[in-house]
């Protein structure tokens, strides 16, 4: 990504005659000032002379010392990730990119001190295993330390898998990592650190505007936390910090117009991340799962039913039919939620298994339960790629429930 150039800086000069005009005045003054310090003389504790502290009791620095000192503990975590991409074609330039990712707490989930968090839609186009630079904050915003790392794993560009993780190839270097937490509230401020723009390290603070905002489509789900944080492309993959310095969410995506930040920034929860950790210490990848199966509520009873089942796919294998009305996944009630709560927990709950893996699934047929064990494979045909920095997809016109199926 092209960097241009800041705006230069003006300088404001002070004329040679302005000089015994302004000292004129300044005598002028005299025998005012004189008399204000002797009226203030005679009122004290009502007067009091108004200075510029700069040292540690500045009522002002000490009243953001929290911000400052939070800022300070949680930005060497940071980092500035740079992907370079081969050509797609013949004549064409290779790719490249520029996001950013944290040091994250990995111990509980993957028993090992830390890992890089980032957006899948950062590298998905790299190979797994591919060479990234990484920068590390210096104590210089302007001059990381470019080192080399790698590409562990990554999931899809739709808001539920868009989550990657990537390790330095030195891991002497790795920083402090950065604890996760799922608890935030309307109103609670929060901050961003992050590369908007290739602006290296840059903070934002705002308030978390709404929760969980819901999104469903055919290969899409979307449980967004929204704030007014300003952030922008380059910031994709970057920590959104609570006030104790526990990372909330991945700031992913911004609903945008003009293509940039325009008040309404879109986080995935750090609960997502927690949800990847275990898939990739189960199976080595965050590949999504899938049963080649069409969903939708059904008219009847708005209960999750089958409407399709692809020729050869693994629902078939499973001996999954059309009109199967979904009970349970993994033990996961989907009966008794409302139908897009039940989607949302079905497609999220797919997607964070492998490829291979075997999920029970509980179906009713003419009356009875029945427990069908399905192993999952790739989504077929490929979910089609999401732009770099996407608005939230539209709804369909008219729909004002969300879609009338899914596949998955």
């Amino acid at each position: 990504m092209k960097i241009l150039p800041l705006a230069l800086a003006l300088t404001l000069a002070v004329p040679a005659s302005a000089a015994s005009t302004d000292s004129d005045f300044a005598a002028s003054l005299g025998s005012v000032s004189d008399g204000l310090i002797g009226r203030a003389k005679s009122h004290q504790g009502f007067y009091r002379k108004a200075t510029q502290e700069t040292g540690p009791n500045d009522p002002i620095l000490l009243a953001q010392k929290p911000l400052l000192d939070l800022i300070k503990k949680v930005e060497s975590s940071v980092v500035f990730l740079v992907m370079s991409t081969p050509s797609e074609g013949p004549g064409k330039k290779p790719g490249g990119g520029i996001c950013t990712g944290f040091f994250t707490d990995a111990m509980k989930e993957l028993g090992r001190p830390s890992i890089i968090t980032t957006n899948a839609h950062c590298v998905e186009k790299m190979a797994i295993g591919a060479e990234i630079q990484v920068g590390l904050y210096t104590g210089d915003d302007n001059r990381p330390k470019m080192v080399k790392g790698k590409v562990l794993a990554y999931g899809s560009s739709d808001a539920a898998k868009d989550v990657a993780f990537v390790e330095l190839v030195d891991q002497s270097l790795n920083r402090r990592p950065l604890p996760l937490w799922s608890k935030l509230d309307r109103g609670e401020q929060v901050i961003a650190i992050g590369n908007p723009l290739g602006m290296t390290f840059s903070v934002s603070r705002g308030i978390v505007s709404a929760l969980e905002r819901n999104r469903l489509s055919s290969t899409f789900v979307l449980e967004m936390n929204q704030s007014d944080v300003a952030v922008n492309p380059g910031n994709s993959g970057g920590p959104l910090f609570n006030m104790w310095g526990s990372v909330v969410g991945i700031n992913t995506m911004i609903a945008s117009q003009s293509g940039g930040f325009e008040g309404i920034s879109l986080s995935l929860p750090s609960s997502y991340i927690t949800l990847a950790m275990r898939q990739y210490k189960r199976t080595g990848n965050l590949k999504p799962g899938a049963m080649q199966v069409e969903i939708s509520p059904s008219t009847e009873t708005l209960k999750l039913t089958v409407r399709k089942v692809a020729p050869g796919g693994p629902a078939e294998a499973a001996k999954m039919q059309a009109d199967d009305q979904l009970i349970a996944v993994d033990g996961i009630d989907l009966s008794g939620p409302e139908n897009e709560a039940a989607m949302k927990a079905f497609l999220t709950h797919v997607k964070y298994r492998s490829p291979g893996e075997v999920v029970s699934v509980t179906v009713r047929r003419a009356g009875k339960d029945v427990v069908l064990p399905v192993t999952l494979g790739e989504a077929k045909p490929p979910e089609p790629p999401r732009p770099e920095w996407a608005p939230i997809p539209p709804k369909p016109q008219g729909d004002k429930s969300g879609p009338t199926s899914f596949s998955i």
